[in-house]
């Protein structure tokens, strides 16, 4: 009986095929990586890079499992052992701006290494700090911030001068301390600030003393809104105003809370028989006159005719309802377009003028994005003019809306940028001396209003110490000065001129947290920070 043949030892698959793999993957990661950053977004790069590192680790596989002459149960145990071990020690629990996955220890591994869980911290603070002993009054000051990017929504500080030395002048640190996950900001009115968090399986809006940090009242209920690629918590701002707050949940529930005691007054289920969007409600409820105006959408048949929504602020009785294009990640803003009050709304869709007092469309103009993210708020340029821009290679576009005989709506475009400028992706750029700054895709950039065209880019890469990523800015007008919050929890300071790009300083302010998102809030000279584990609030000198 003849003997079968051994099989050949493939010497060249055996001893050069891991190189190889090794050698292809770096090349191609080092050309991902110097792509050119106005060709594709960096979601894009990012998934690249992933997808040629996935490739890479099958190939090895495969050579293990066949042509590594081990033993195949050793190598298939070998492997199994090394993803067990990681993901029982570590997890992802979002992507960063540039979808980039954040990895995080488990919190069981930081409870009995690291200190505590960003929970276990939270929980440890609030029973060793004492509550601030005064009575919140949420009277509104002038030059107070009490929603949203600022009163209007604009993220303008405005009767403020700060000085450009931080050398000289470097921010001072007043507080910081933890607070609940998610990505809404504070609104400030005064001396007390608001915040809606994330506090295990409760959403919480919350009141802080400004001068402190100490908490003064909680107002929460069960609801956790849980999203692998932008993470967990609440997204949508909290709005001050008559004393109360007003405040809506990832899930949809808008709450009218007493600014005094943070008692409940009533509350109104926004997403009863429709959908959530893939990111949850982002939002900020607008209060205007006597309604309280949200943007459930309309992601479903029952919902058709019911996207943007009035509530009675007194009682949340329902007062009208409109639309039937699915939500965006914008807030409604109110806006004096042609002589008259109004309300913008950006959805998945498209942008909207819509009537305050009966909710009729008064005008409508397409604009179209990726999966429908729309985040910034759009931008209103003199008495009938508004800019709109977007992420994932959309750009921006300048609308100019008149109203004709017959009480007609017209709505022309004027300019639209190239799709690698004006990449508003999380952030709302600011208009000073007509050019707009903002974040092109984590980037700086000036653009000329009259004319789209980009002045000048920040041309490092988003980066810690460069750069900013997908952060947040808000503009001190009468100093000429833009305040970024980095996505790495850094406070910096450019200038605002079409001149050059210029950054007259940066601290890292924020110390904990995966990234930071979260808008920051100015009064006076003090701003206001926080991200999805930490809160500070800073001096900047005057």
């Amino acid at each position: 009986m003849s003997e079968v043949p051994a099989r050949p030892v493939n010497h060249f698959m055996r001893r050069f095929f891991p190189a190889l793999v090794i050698l292809i993957a770096g090349a191609v990661l080092v050309a991902i990586a110097n792509w050119p950053g106005n060709q594709a977004d960096a979601s894009s790069l990012n998934m690249g890079k992933m997808l040629t590192v996935i490739i890479a680790l099958i190939c090895l596989f495969v050579w293990g499992m066949r042509f590594s002459g081990l033993k195949r149960l050793h190598v298939l145990l070998a492997t199994l052992g090394v993803f067990l071990a990681f993901f029982a020690c570590f997890k992802i629990p979002s992507m960063d701006g540039r979808f980039f996955p954040i990895i995080a220890p488990r919190n069981w591994v930081q409870d009995l290494f690291l200190g505590g869980s960003p929970e276990t911290i939270l929980e440890n603070h609030r029973i060793n700090t004492p509550k601030a002993d005064v009575p919140a009054k949420l009277e509104i000051q002038e030059n107070d911030w009490p929603e949203y990017r600022g009163g209007g929504r604009d993220g303008i500080v405005r009767k403020t001068t700060l000085s450009p030395d931080w050398g000289k002048n470097p921010p001072k640190e007043l507080w910081r301390q933890p607070i609940g996950g998610g990505y809404a900001a504070f609104s400030v009115a005064n001396g007390f600030l608001v915040t809606i968090e994330q506090r295990r399986d409760e959403e919480a809006v919350v009141c802080y003393q400004a001068s402190t940090g100490r908490e003064v009242w909680v107002c929460k209920w069960p609801t956790l809104f849980k999203e692998q690629l932008g993470g967990d918590g609440p997204r949508a701002t909290p709005t001050i105003a008559h004393g109360d707050v007003f405040a809506l949940g990832a899930k949809g529930r808008l709450v009218c809370v007493d600014g005094n005691t943070g008692t409940e007054k009533w509350a109104v289920e926004t997403l009863e028989n429709n959908q959530n969007i893939q990111w949850a409600m982002s939002g900020s409820p607008l209060v205007v006159d006597d309604l309280v105006i949200v943007n459930p959408g309309a992601q479903n048949e029952e919902s058709k005719g019911k996207a943007v929504r009035a509530y009675n602020r007194k009682t949340g009785d329902f007062v009208w309802a409109t639309g039937t294009r699915p939500a965006g990640y914008c807030s409604p803003e109110l806006a004096q377009i042609s002589g008259q009050r109004m309300i913008l709304m950006l959805d998945a869709t498209g942008l909207s003028g819509i009537d305050i007092v009966t909710g009729a469309e008064l005008w409508r103009f397409g604009w179209p994005t990726y999966q429908g993210i729309n985040v910034a708020q759009p931008l209103v340029i003199g008495s009938n003019r508004v800019c709109v821009s977007s992420g994932y290679n959309t750009g921006g576009v300048m609308l100019e809306v008149t109203q004709g005989d017959g009480g007609k709506w017209n709505v022309k475009e004027v300019w639209r940028t190239k799709t690698s400028v004006m990449r508003s992706k999380f952030m709302s750029p600011v208009v000073y001396e007509n050019h707009a700054y903002g974040l092109n895709d984590g980037i700086m950039e000036c653009v000329d209003l009259n004319t789209g065209k980009q002045v000048w880019k920040d041309e490092r890469t988003a980066k810690r110490g460069e750069a900013y990523g997908h952060g947040q800015i808000l503009l001190v007008q009468d100093s000429g000065l833009i305040v970024v919050l980095t996505e790495y929890g850094e406070l910096a300071l450019v200038r605002a001129t079409p001149e050059k790009y210029e950054e007259l300083g940066r601290i890292q302010a924020l110390k904990r947290g995966k990234k930071t998102w979260n808008n920051p809030a100015m009064v006076g000279n003090i701003i206001y920070l926080r991200n999805e584990e930490e809160m500070a609030a800073y001096e900047l000198a005057k």
